[in-house]
């Protein structure tokens, strides 16, 4: 099973410079730590990324396995950071975790992982950032995949979700299933009014069109999987010792983290770090 990250520079705009960090330097140990963790657990590390992602990672001198150019022309919005991870995850010919650059893997995966039909990092049942932006679709879309539309009618507005911060696993037909439905939401012509619902009242970071992310997300392929019977294994199940970390939201600006995060990587990895703090901008 190989490691893979996303990353698409079109989702860093002027609200969010630094991936959600508080600062450059900050990004650049998470993509260190993240990526060499997980090369150094699952042995293989591939990227999928545009030009200016590229050219950021390279001054990291980080070793991927493989690196694909593929988002330079992307058809989606800054505020659909999704997309870009979906789009990955739809690729995959071969066992695979994904890893945001957020989350760092210290140990290898347990044996109980092995073989896995689907991974993901924790369960999220009725989760709040999930209630207004369901309520919204579920009012205002003209087209719903019909195994969601099942599994309201069974279950109502109970929200079970997977987060994502580590996700894969081995049934790559259900991994493309979820990501089809994802993007046949988004894209369908009788959801426009509801996504111009959504688009009205964006911001960045907070805002039902932040959270129709992950809605898309790790809403739908949760919901996907329980009702095609498909398991999912998570990673962060209490039997094991803690080896998996993840810097949600907030968490990345906090001052602490921050602190923790550049001394780990200037201990562990200084050479990487000397590169962390010596890069400059990609053009």
């Amino acid at each position: 099973m190989q490691a893979v990250f996303s990353f698409c520079t079109k989702f860093m705009d002027a609200q969010n410079p630094h991936a959600g960090f508080a600062d450059a330097e900050a990004f650049r140990c998470s993509c260190i730590l993240s990526v060499l963790l997980a090369r150094q657990q699952l042995g293989r590390a591939v990227l999928y990324t545009d030009s200016r992602g590229a050219r950021l990672l390279e001054q990291l001198q980080l070793p991927f396995d493989e690196v694909h150019v593929v988002f330079d022309y992307f058809p989606y919005p800054p505020h659909l950071w999704m997309a870009s991870k979906l789009l990955t995850y739809r690729r995959q010919t071969v066992p695979f975790v994904h890893i945001d650059l957020d989350a760092y893997l210290w140990a290898p995966l347990p044996p109980r992982l092995a073989g896995a039909a689907i991974i993901a990092q924790s369960s999220e049942e009725d989760y709040d950032c999930y209630d207004g932006v369901l309520a919204h679709c579920l009012r205002e879309a003209g087209y719903l995949p019909d195994f969601m539309r099942r599994h309201v009618a069974r279950h109502g507005a109970k929200v079970r979700a997977l987060n994502a911060g580590i996700y894969g696993g081995h049934d790559l037909a259900t991994v493309a299933a979820c990501c089809d439905a994802a993007f046949a939401l988004l894209e369908h012509p009788a959801n426009e009014p509801m996504l111009a619902g959504l688009r009205a009242g964006h911001v960045h970071v907070g805002g039902l069109f932040y959270d129709f992310n992950i809605l898309l997300e790790q809403y739908l392929a949760a919901v996907y999987c329980h009702e095609h019977e498909v398991p999912v294994s998570y990673v962060l199940s209490g039997h094991e010792a803690p080896y998996f970390t993840h810097l949600l939201s907030g968490a990345k600006r906090h001052p602490d983290n921050t602190a923790q995060l550049k001394s780990r990587v200037a201990r562990d990895y200084p050479y990487h770090y000397q590169l962390a703090r010596q890069a400059g901008a990609p053009g």
